[in-house]
């Protein structure tokens, strides 16, 4: 739910972190246009709380209990803080701040800012997918609004004169260290691939940026307009490449390739997901480094460096296509997709958008330069 906030409240979370993964984040976002409708511009607000970064009371980030305080009023957050403090959360607290110099504070409907909280979680650790997926039925999560006793009775007037807090630094990405010299093998497993495959022809795309940083995005008003380059909260922790809408017609397959940006120590975890109808409105599929990792020894098992490397197909060529233990094979293109969800909308399931994710440099604790990364590739196969 999206929520406006005056500007001497607090939005206060308190519960227990996600259970051990691969990567989870508290994320404060904005939204500008209404959801169900669009055009939106949603953007972070500020570096989210990672698995890396967040305070828990205990030396683990994992099942822990932990508070999340969002304000832009240095006196409330002070305020609040003290009775976290006195509840034996203290050094557990995590402050967030929504500075005025940035966002527009008030409960007024057309001229403030709205936000929303989103959690991230990801690749339990082995032995903890059910304990995951308990959480996210149950979230054991508590959101509270809090702000000073108004003897008025009027809530929406501020108690607390202005005492804005400034704009947070945010964690620099990108180390100067790249992935580009891997190169050359990248071009071997291309080649490879291609060749595995005489009886189709091959198409190119390369994915390329697929979003602006959520500042410079929340300045310019830029749309979440997927596979248009535009903003999303998509988290200042990643790095989320989008290739060009392509079509994946019954009797094709698509092979993603390239680095295993977790084996390069770009990203503590990535991804690759095939969205299908205009605007990327649905996933499909998707695979992890997890799952990944070794693929590309299929293709470039002499290669020295091949366990930098990935590549997966995913296949609407039924039998008489790919197979083994690196295809996830896709729903046809008549497929009702949102049937099995208990909707009617229509999905255009041969146009195909993949969006790669490279989330968390653990040098760095935030994103990966994307100039540091060697793009993930697809090669489209269809018949001869």
């Amino acid at each position: 739910m999206t929520w406006r906030i005056r500007q001497d409240e607090a939005v206060v979370m308190i519960g227990v972190t996600p259970p051990p993964e691969a990567y989870f984040d508290f994320d404060l976002t904005t939204v500008k246009g209404p959801l169900h409708t669009g055009p939106v511009v949603w953007t972070s607000v500020g570096d989210p709380f990672n698995n890396k970064t967040i305070r828990t009371s205990g030396r683990s980030p994992y099942s822990q209990s932990f508070a999340l305080v969002i304000t832009g009023n240095r006196r409330t957050r002070a305020a609040v803080d003290r009775m976290l403090a006195d509840s034996g959360l203290g050094d557990a607290t995590n402050d967030q701040t929504i500075p005025s110099a940035m966002y527009r504070l008030g409960l007024d409907d057309a001229s403030t800012d709205q936000f929303l909280v989103g959690l991230r979680t990801v690749a339990p650790k082995p032995g903890f997918e059910k304990a995951l997926d308990d959480y996210r039925a149950n979230p054991p999560l508590q959101v509270f609004r809090v702000r000073p006793a108004n003897s008025s009775g009027n809530e929406t007037q501020p108690v607390y004169p202005p005492e804005p807090l400034p704009v947070p630094p945010l964690r620099v990405s990108g180390t100067g260290a790249t992935e580009l010299n891997l190169n050359p093998t990248l071009q071997l497993l291309r080649q490879r691939i291609i060749d595995s495959h005489p009886g189709y022809v091959a198409h190119d795309l390369t994915l390329g940026r697929g979003f602006e940083e959520a500042n410079p995005a929340f300045q310019t008003n830029l749309q979440t307009n997927p596979p248009t380059a535009g903003s999303d909260a998509l988290s200042n922790d990643a790095d989320d490449p989008l290739s060009p809408d392509f079509s994946l017609p019954d009797g094709s397959f698509v092979v993603s390739y390239g680095t295993d940006h977790v084996a390069t120590g770009q990203a503590s975890y990535s991804s690759v997901t095939l969205y299908a109808d205009d605007h990327a409105a649905v996933a499909m599929a998707a695979e992890n480094n997890g799952q990944m990792a070794g693929s590309a020894r299929d293709f470039i098992a002499d290669a020295p460096n091949a366990d930098k490397f990935y590549a997966w197909t995913f296949s609407r060529a039924g039998d008489s296509g790919p197979s083994g233990p690196h295809v996830t094979m896709l729903p046809p293109v008549n497929t009702d997709f949102c049937a099995q969800y208990g909707a009617s909308r229509p999905v255009d399931m041969s146009t195909i958008t993949e969006v790669g994710r490279a989330y968390m440099q653990p040098a760095t604790l935030t994103r990966p330069a994307l100039s540091s990364l060697l793009m993930d590739r697809l090669l489209v196969f269809t018949p001869k």
